[in-house]
C-alpha cells in the first residue's frame, strides 16, 4: 500500500473537521468509508493518528506531524491545478475562505455571487467564525483568505482594509426603551448586556472605543453570532452592541432600535482581508481578492446604512 494522495485528503478532512461524520459529508461519502481509510492509513504508517474519545476525536502527535505535511501537499496540489488551468485560459477549482460574522453574513455573499457569475467553474467554501479564529486558520494555511472585523496583528499575517462598518447600541423597541434616545456609559454598564464571544471583532472594537472590558458590564450571556444576540434582544434579555448591518432589517421593521451613548462618538471599525505573508496566493485567490478590493465602494455604502 502506498501513501496515496486521496488518503492524505481524507486524513486532512477528518483532522480539520474533528469528526468522521463531518469529513464524510464534506467529501460526499459514507462515514464507514472514511473510518476504513483512516484505519488503513494508520496500519500503513504503523501508528495511531487519532485518539477516539466518547464524543470527539483528538489528533495524536503523529497525526499533527502528518497533518502539517499533508496540508502542504494538498495546498501544492491545488496551486498546481489552478496554475495549469490559468495557463490554459481556464479558471476552475476550489477557494477556501474563512470570515468573521459581519463580513461573512452580510458582505461576502454578494461578492461571491459576483465572482461566480464571472468564473462559474470555481467552487468557494466559506466558513464563519470569530476574527481571532479566522486569523489562526489563515496562518495555518487552512484558508487562503480571511475576512475579519478587527485589526489583529500577528507574525506572518498581512492585513488589507476593504470596508468600514458602524457599530451601535441596540435595544428592544419596547416600553422600557421606546422613549429613550441616549444613555450614559455608567447607565449602560448597569443594564443587562448580551456580549459577543472573546475574539469577536465587534467586541474588540467596542472595548477599544470605550476603554473598558466587556467584563466591566452587567453581562448576562455571551453569544457566538450576531444573529443569536439579535434573537436575545427581541426576546427582551437585554441590550448589546451590534453592527448596523446586522440589524437594519429589524430596525426598519420596528422590533429593535439604536440608542446613543453620551460622550461616545459614532463607533466605526475597519474590516480587513487577512492573508498569509509566507504563502503565495493561488490564481483563484488572487482573482477573488482583486474583485473584493475593486469593490471598495462598499465603504461608502456602509457609511449610509
Amino acid at each position: 500500500m502506498r501513501l496515496e494522495l486521496s488518503l492524505i485528503e481524507v486524513f486532512c478532512s477528518v483532522y480539520e473537521e474533528g469528526s468522521f461524520s463531518k469529513a464524510a459529508a464534506r467529501l460526499r461519502c459514507s462515514q464507514p468509508t472514511i473510518s476504513g481509510h483512516i484505519k488503513n492509513l494508520e496500519s500503513y504508517i504503523g501508528v495511531k493518528l487519532f485518539d477516539r474519545l466518547p464524543r470527539r476525536i483528538v489528533p495524536t502527535r503523529a497525526g499533527q506531524v502528518l497533518y502539517r505535511h499533508g496540508r502542504t501537499i494538498l495546498n501544492e496540489k491545488e496551486a498546481a491545478i489552478q496554475e495549469l488551468t490559468k495557463l490554459l485560459n481556464r479558471m476552475e477549482g476550489t477557494l477556501s475562505i474563512w470570515s468573521s460574522t459581519i463580513p461573512g453574513d452580510y458582505l461576502l455573499p454578494q461578492l461571491i455571487a459576483s465572482f461566480h457569475s464571472k468564473v462559474p467553474a470555481v467552487r468557494i467554501e466559506m466558513r464563519v467564525s470569530d476574527s481571532k479564529d479566522v486569523c489562526n486558520q489563515v496562518l495555518a494555511a487552512r484558508a487562503e483568505i480571511g475576512f475579519i472585523g478587527a485589526r489583529l496583528d500577528a507574525v506572518g499575517l498581512e492585513l488589507r482594509h476593504f470596508a468600514t462598518d458602524q457599530l451601535a447600541l441596540v435595544v428592544p423597541n419596547n416600553k422600557e426603551w421606546r422613549q429613550v434616545r441616549r444613555v450614559t456609559l455608567s447607565e449602560l454598564a448597569r443594564k443587562p448586556f448580551l456580549a459577543r464571544e472573546p475574539g469577536s471583532g465587534t467586541r474588540l472594537a467596542f472595548e477599544r472605543k470605550v476603554g473598558l472590558n466587556i467584563d466591566d458590564f452587567n453581562v448576562i450571556g455571551s453569544f457566538g453570532s450576531s444573529s443569536a444576540v439579535k434573537e436575545g434582544l427581541k426576546a427582551g434579555l437585554g441590550i448589546s452592541i451590534l453592527s448596523t448591518l446586522a440589524v437594519r432589517t429589524e430596525i426598519s421593521m420596528g422590533s429593535l432600535k439604536t440608542v446613543e451613548i453620551d460622550g461616545v462618538t459614532p463607533i466605526e471599525r475597519d474590516l480587513f482581508v487577512a492573508i498569509n505573508r509566507n504563502l503565495t496566493l493561488s490564481p483563484i485567490a488572487e482573482s477573488f481578492l482583486d474583485l473584493v478590493l475593486d469593490s471598495i465602494s462598499l465603504s461608502s455604502h456602509l457609511a449610509t446604512v
